[in-house]
């Protein structure tokens, strides 16, 4: 499965090929004409990009998603547990940080942008068969309520805010499984991660660093809250 990574200044936004391509997260405001000039690099247009796939509704996963649609024409998806984030424009006010950084982290991160409105909202899970992928999105909230992961059928798996890599953003030692900065339910992000391992996936691409492989989050499964 071919999958390029678009690093930007505050997330990872993951391009996956199918029968036309598809973005998974869509950065921050303002991020959408970047993540189009990356995608022009590989070669790939903007009619070329057949759906924006949110794997949860923070502010710098969903910011570009707007400017990506303008641009493309791709309808956007998003989990309908996490609608009213879109729809207000807004991050929680219910994020809870895991440790200093999240603390140290929070007044630099934007918190309230103009109000998106989807174009797909999910129930449960989503079916990316249609696009020319085999597989369907899986729930798994703790970060978000609506939070999603997508596996992929070659073993990699774009799991969004499920785990985070490294510090300061993956910019130091990123490859080093941490738990991700906020969380809004620790009891669900628990039983998410538990979801998330029990996949045959070998790699974690994810929002922030990255990416991970599976047998260094399980050997840091103490310090994940996996008992």
């Amino acid at each position: 499965m071919h999958i390029i990574t678009i690093k930007l200044s505050l997330a990872n936004v993951f391009l996956v090929r199918g029968e036309r391509w598809i973005i998974v997260d869509s950065g921050a405001p303002g991020d959408g004409p970047a993540i189009l000039r990356a995608a022009a690099r590989h070669g790939i247009a903007p009619t070329d990009i057949g759906l924006i796939l949110l794997t949860h509704g923070h502010i710098d996963h969903f910011g570009g998603a707007a400017e990506l649609r303008a641009s493309t024409g791709a309808p956007i998806a998003v989990h309908q547990a996490d609608l009213l984030l879109l729809r207000e424009g807004r991050n929680p006010s219910s994020l809870r940080s895991t440790g200093l950084e999240g603390q140290l982290l929070r007044p630099f991160l934007p918190w309230r942008t103009t109000p998106l409105e989807p174009d797909i909202t999910v129930e449960d899970s989503f079916d990316l068969t249609p696009f020319g992928i085999p597989t369907r999105t899986i729930h798994t909230p703790g970060h978000s309520a609506g939070h999603s992961v997508v596996p992929l059928p070659d073993g990699n798996l774009i799991a969004g805010d499920l785990l985070r890599g490294g510090f300061l953003g993956g910019r130091l030692r990123g490859r080093l499984p941490n738990p991700p900065y906020f969380v809004t339910d620790a009891a669900q992000q628990a039983a998410s991660l538990q979801v998330a391992l029990s996949l045959p996936a070998h790699t974690w691409h994810i929002g922030h660093g990255g990416p991970l492989a599976v047998e260094h989050i399980r050997a840091r499964a103490k310090r994940l809250g996996l008992g």
